[in-house]
């Protein structure tokens, strides 16, 4: 049995869901939610944005009915559950939070490719470097401003 390819986007963000859930307490999701969704829809969009509308690098694809205006839906979701997880793992010290930060970019281009070799996205420039140099920006800015501003803090 095939799955339809605009699936993949719902079966990837229930099953980080399910594994957040399992390995983030509860009062942790609670207290990391509001930085994780301005990591993960508020960066997201101004990334989404930039790649595929302003700079032409990537696109969506094989998301339908899942979005509008090819900004797909799902990834929001997964990119704030990705970043409650990120932000609850993430070392207090360096270089330990360096070596994270600079292993899940090499994670999120990993996973980039992916969706790219199952036709859910397309990389319209090398697959490899780009990817990489823009999730570790990404992950650079989220690991900074939530060690200098926010560790200690309850937002909830």
């Amino acid at each position: 049995m095939k799955i339809p390819l605009e699936y993949i986007y719902i079966i990837y963000t229930f099953a980080l869901g399910i594994i957040a859930i399992t390995v983030v307490p509860r009062s942790e999701i609670r207290r990391l939610s509001i930085l994780a969704i301005f990591y993960g829809v508020i960066i997201e969009f101004l990334v989404i944005i930039s790649i595929t509308h302003i700079l032409g690098i990537g696109v969506y694809k094989n998301y339908y009915p899942f979005g509008f205006m090819g900004i797909p839906f799902f990834p929001f979701l997964a990119w704030v559950i990705y970043f409650v997880m990120y932000l609850y793992f993430l070392p207090n010290k360096r270089p330990w939070n360096i070596i994270f930060t600079i292993t899940a970019a090499g994670y999120n281009t990993i996973f980039s490719n992916m969706l790219q070799n199952l036709n859910i996205f397309q990389w319209k420039v090398n697959s490899l470097y780009i990817p990489f140099l823009i999730y570790l920006a990404w992950n650079s800015f989220a690991t900074f401003t939530y060690q200098k501003y926010f560790r200690d803090k309850d937002f909830y």
